[in-house]
């Protein structure tokens, strides 16, 4: 039996079969895929990778899956979880979540909310390695339990995909480890040991005995710091936000045939077949070396050495002076394109030329979400805790802390990138200050 030595759990110890997995092409790949983007240009350390990660997500729902669900009759189930753990990510694609935007945008079917999502699944179902390791009957149960689908159980779902499943428990603690912060820091074996269930009808759901009530709040408490100070860095959503727009530029100006087989999917044999052979590095070099050095260079280039754009405006949405309805818009900017390129068109006439192209213009929102809304992640599912009585119950309704937070404390930003600079504190002031006052005047003047 391998191990493998990990820096947030000590040692990994995957079977045999799990083992083969790990070696297959599709899942090496992830090593060359940074779990957080260009973060590493603000947080030095944090080159990890969806490799890394993929690991500990294994590690941790092993530990779950054998604590909730133990005994022969649940074995194939856990197995099911396990390889689900190790093979969630394998459809990430270069920049990891930044280039998602990219390849949503140019995926034709709009029914598909989630592409590489989509990809994940036929990368499962049609890879050859995973074929000749697990068998096609596995094979649908894991796409199953991905898609939350068919489980037999639904404390399986809930180890893959919930407020408190073993995605989020890995990345804060590996996050926060790799970017030498303490913010995602929480008790995970505490938490961990107090993690059980409860029945509704012949189903079983994950819920935190009552003694695990503080362990759970240190750990929502750790998402939401580890969203303000690290996800949400503003280096962090520049870099993205420059990805996007490179990307972008790349396919629709510069047209750059790599770029655009890359990110328009379609569900074939040779669209994966060149759509594995890409990772982070690889589209920095092919961009980089391409014969046209266009907008997609210019772009990618500053990326490489970090001669980034800088941020020329940030204000809660609710603050700035456009009225209701154009703020209600500008919450979606990044799917309204024609209301986004009007502003950013608008924006680059205040500076001067050669910064004035309104394609290096990127207009953003973002939102940070409240305590309360964080504690639910993507889903309206609840956090249960089961009073000393074994009576399942919300959270929220046990924890004296998250009860005197207000559910309200939502905020919106809106920001504007753009290739600046200034040769003193004094000039950056004195411009931040100009365009403070006349962003808000366009967005005042903003028409639907």
């Amino acid at each position: 039996m391998s191990e493998i030595r990990d820096p947030i759990y000590g040692f990994i110890i995957p079977s045999k079969k799990e083992l083969k997995i790990i070696d297959t092409f599709l899942f090496q790949r992830l090593r060359r895929i940074k779990q957080l983007s260009l973060a590493y240009l603000v947080y030095p350390g944090a080159l990890h990778t969806r490799f890394d990660h993929s690991l500990g997500v294994y590690h941790v729902a092993s530990k779950i899956v054998d604590q909730l669900l133990p005994g022969r009759e649940n074995e194939e189930n856990r197995a099911i979880v396990r390889y689900a753990a190790l093979l969630h990510d394998v459809g990430h694609g270069p920049f990891s979540h930044s280039s998602e935007p990219i390849l949503n945008k140019f995926f034709k079917n709009k029914n598909v909310e989630k592409v590489h999502e989509a990809i994940t699944f036929e990368l499962i179902r049609n890879d050859k390695e995973v074929n000749q390791i697990l068998g096609s009957t596995e094979i649908d149960q894991i796409i199953n339990l991905l898609n939350g689908d068919n489980v037999n159980c639904s404390i399986m779902k809930e180890i893959i995909s919930s407020p408190l499943d073993a995605d989020k428990l890995d990345y804060l603690l590996r996050d926060s480890y790799f970017c030498g912060v303490k913010y995602g820091v929480f008790d995970y074996q505490r938490l961990l040991n107090t993690l059980y269930y409860y029945k509704d009808r012949q189903d079983k759901h994950i819920a935190v005995k009552y003694d695990g009530v503080n362990s759970l709040e240190q750990f929502i408490l750790a998402k939401y710091y580890m969203t303000q100070q690290v996800y949400r860095h503003k280096v962090r959503m520049l870099t993205d936000s420059m990805i996007i727009r490179g990307l972008e530029l790349g396919i629709e100006v510069d047209e750059i045939p790599f770029l655009k087989k890359l990110f328009s999917y379609s569900p074939d044999d040779e669209y994966f077949k060149n759509y594995l052979k890409y990772y982070d590095e690889k589209v920095f070099n092919d961009i980089l070396s391409f014969k046209s050095k266009g907008k997609a260079f210019e772009i990618f280039n500053r990326l490489h050495h970090r001669n980034l754009f800088k941020r020329i405006f940030s204000e809660k949405l609710k603050d700035t002076e456009a009225n209701p309805i154009i703020k209600d818009k500008l919450i979606h900017i990044g799917k309204n394109e024609k209301l986004r390129k009007k502003i950013e068109s608008l924006i680059s006439q205040l500076l001067i030329s050669p910064q004035n192209d309104q394609a290096y213009i990127i207009a953003n929102t973002f939102k940070f979400k409240s305590v309360k809304e964080i504690s639910r992640g993507n889903s309206e599912e609840k956090l249960i805790i089961l009073t000393p009585e074994g009576i399942p119950t919300d959270f929220q309704n046990e924890s004296n802390l998250f009860n005197s937070i207000n559910q309200s404390l939502n905020d919106v930003y809106f920001e504007i990138y753009a290739p600046v600079s200034y040769d003193s504190p004094f000039e950056k002031e004195k411009l931040l200050q100009k365009y403070k006052i006349e962003i808000n005047r366009i967005l005042k003047d903003l028409e639907e």
